[in-house]
């Protein structure tokens, strides 16, 4: 029931709720109303803030963190729009509040955090799209020889200033917890942040305490691709990303350190899951070629064009994971904990694999693209012939008509009727001719 209210109030309806109550706040200061026009136009902003206050109490109820609910500044925002009318009413308000200037002094007010909050709502679609991709803060944590749990972004906090021999994971990141994150681990944000919003590759860069290692998670259709920042250390890892990444579960190879027995775990995942994407790729093909050419649908170039886009980005992401872990095998690189085991070598080899058979349905897919483009140009090209065909012909008759006007009586030249018709017959036939001895009607 919240989740519906919630949805029925987005940020545009607010932002379009609050430029009405801007409206209605602005017109009383402006012009001489009448008495039962000014009372209508006081109701529509009761409502409108009432409208508010349920806003604000759904999505408290909704929010997972309480206290940074409250302490956004757009939320404060909010809650300045609730507050700030109510002073007025309160039972045991000073007459002074009640008094003129001091209400046209709180209408003013009101017109001010209207407007604020209008232009909220002009970006209110893009956010919403970006807190429902992100959802709510999740921190996990996962120990040797057990089994993921959540815990508490503060507990996340002191883990980080203080590491033990765990594997932390914080998901639907947002840019106030990466900056801090950021500052306790002593990492340089700009590379974190960059690499979690898809500006940047996968890459290794180190400090005195972790080894920071970017990477991303592959996407299909209109799923994103999910990037995942990796802070490695030989007994610790903490993972980063912006959206649900679902990458702990136990790692396999005991050999290792723990820290960097998660991180390979995490590039097995990235791999796997590449595979899968790959495999998927084989079979939307497949469906692709099956269909005939000479009758492409429209949903074709949507589907190539999408397919082409999911393609060049892991394409590029596997090409630089392919040489980093190329490095990292023949020690050119280095993680911590990582020594001179082989389990690197084969990752680097089933990353050169899969980036090999990206790299082949990239090609097949355009060749299958500009089949589908030729074709459909040769019948633009075919249709735009058969268009010239007709204008041609259609043009004999339209100059003849021209020279001797509505009719043959009066002219100076001693024609009929049947006589024009007929040598406008014959010159449309040697026009038509010379088209099909060119092959243009074929």
């Amino acid at each position: 029931m919240l989740r519906a209210v919630s949805r029925w109030l987005s940020e545009p309806v607010m932002g379009f709720l609050a430029l009405a109550a801007l409206s209605a706040g602005l017109a009383p200061m402006l012009f001489e109303l009448p008495a039962r026009l000014a009372r209508g136009v006081a109701l529509i902003e009761w409502a409108i803030i009432a409208l508010f206050a349920l806003e604000y109490a759904v999505h408290f109820a909704l929010a997972r963190d309480k206290r940074a609910f409250v302490l956004d500044p757009w939320r404060v925002l909010d809650a300045a729009i609730i507050l700030a009318p109510l002073v007025s009413l309160l039972p045991r308000a000073p007459e002074v509040l009640r008094s003129s200037p001091v209400l046209r002094v709180l209408r003013l007010l009101r017109v001010i955090l209207f407007g604020a909050r209008a232009r909220r709502g002009l970006h209110g679609a893009a956010l919403e799209r970006e807190e429902e991709r992100r959802g709510a803060l999740r921190v996990t944590a996962l120990s040797p020889g057990g089994s993921p749990y959540e815990i508490g972004w503060s507990d996340l906090v002191r883990w980080s200033a203080r590491p033990d021999e765990q594997w932390m994971h914080a998901a639907n990141l947002d840019a106030a917890r990466i900056k801090e994150i950021v500052g306790i681990v002593g990492l340089a944000d700009a590379m974190v942040d960059a690499a979690l919003r898809e500006s940047s590759y996968p890459r290794l860069e180190s400090s005195a305490r972790w080894s920071a290692l970017a990477l991303s998670l592959p996407g299909w259709g209109d799923e994103a691709r999910t990037p995942v920042v990796l802070l490695v250390s030989a007994k610790h890892l903490l993972s980063l990303s912006l959206r649900e990444a679902d990458l702990q579960s136990p790692p396999a190879d005991e050999s290792l350190p723990w820290g960097t027995r998660c991180a390979v775990h995490v590039i097995r995942t990235v791999l796997d899951r590449n595979e899968s994407l790959a495999l998927r790729v084989e079979h939307e093909l497949r469906a692709l070629e099956a269909l005939d050419a000479a009758e492409t649908p429209e949903s074709f170039f949507e589907r190539v064009f999408r397919l082409k886009r999911t393609l060049s980005l892991a394409k590029g992401d596997l090409w630089r994971l392919r040489n980093l872990l190329s490095m990292l095998a023949d020690g050119r690189r280095k993680l911590p904990g990582l020594g001179d085991d082989d389990c690197v070598k084969r990752l680097s080899e089933q990353a050169d694999y899969l980036h090999e058979t990206v790299d082949k349905a990239h090609e097949q897919l355009l060749t299958l693209l500009d089949l589908h483009l030729n074709i459909a140009s040769y019948d633009v090209n075919r249709f735009m012939r058969l268009l010239a065909v007709v204008s041609s012909l259609a043009i004999i008759p339209t100059i003849i008509g021209g020279l001797l006007g509505m009719n043959i009586l009066g002219n100076p030249w001693p024609v009929t009727l049947a006589q024009v018709a007929f040598i406008t017959f014959i010159l449309m036939l040697c026009v038509l001719y010379a088209f099909l001895a060119k092959g243009w009607l074929k």
